[in-house]
């Protein structure tokens, strides 16, 4: 692997990530995939399937990476859409070989992807356009962001330290410029890039601040009146 630092170290905890999502759902029985997950209108089977067809999506960006020809993550938001419906209520076997094979092809094109490679730009279907070294971070956060939204007792505690730091950098440098907080965590060594003067400082468990920073939390036990996260995507 000719990964960049610290994108290859990312890479190394995705087994671990994509191995507590597993754990989690084997146990199981078949028909719990359509069961409520804590995402408004979505079962267990519709958050399995996208983070199946998730991996899929960072391959086609792989491919465009390597190859320099445009693949986006997915023909359209209809066919994603459409991808996860019809997965939704596979069994949970099929779901979980389902998973297992879909990281299985994204590990193998981060191990094969060249060097120059990883600094080529490719586009993520919100139209922000970044460098394939996030992918690993972008994969790692869909799988603990969703691991959560199963809502079988996992929570951003559960998520390493280092992985909820790296987390927290990946998405806070998406906020825009102006947006007026700075984070700094209260159980590690992180906090976020310096904002406008007079931003509001606001501190917490490193748990806690990756909550509100994905949305899964309002923000109220980090303090009062917090304002909405800015989007992630």
């Amino acid at each position: 692997m000719v990964a960049p630092e610290p994108t290859s170290r990312l890479i190394a905890e995705l087994p671990s990530a994509s191995r507590r999502l597993l754990d989690t759902v084997t146990h199981l029985p078949d028909d719990a995939v359509l069961r409520p997950s804590l995402l408004p209108g979505w079962s267990l089977g519709h958050v399995l399937t996208h983070v199946a067809r998730n991996a899929d999506a960072l391959v086609n960006l792989c491919d465009w990476a390597r190859t320099g020809v445009r693949k986006p993550m997915y023909v359209s938001v209809e066919a994603r859409e459409a991808d996860i419906a019809d997965g939704a209520a596979r069994p949970l076997a099929e779901q979980v070989r389902d998973l297992v094979d879909a990281e299985a092809r994204l590990l193998e094109r981060f191990e094969d992807l060249p060097a120059a490679a990883w600094a080529a730009e490719v586009s993520w279907p919100s139209g922000a356009t970044r460098t394939a070294n996030h992918l690993a971070a972008a994969r790692l956060n869909e799988l603990e962001v969703h691991h959560v939204d199963l809502g079988l007792g996992y929570w951003f505690s559960d998520v390493p330290a280092e992985s909820r730091a790296a987390l927290l950098t990946y998405t806070t440098s998406r906020w825009p410029s102006d947006f007026p907080v700075v984070l700094e965590s209260t159980d590690t060594t992180w906090s976020s890039p310096l904002r406008p003067a007079g931003a509001r400082i606001v501190t917490g468990g490193s748990a806690e601040l990756l909550s509100w920073v994905l949305g899964r939390s309002d923000g109220s036990a980090l303090g009062d009146d917090m304002p909405e996260a800015p989007p992630w995507g």
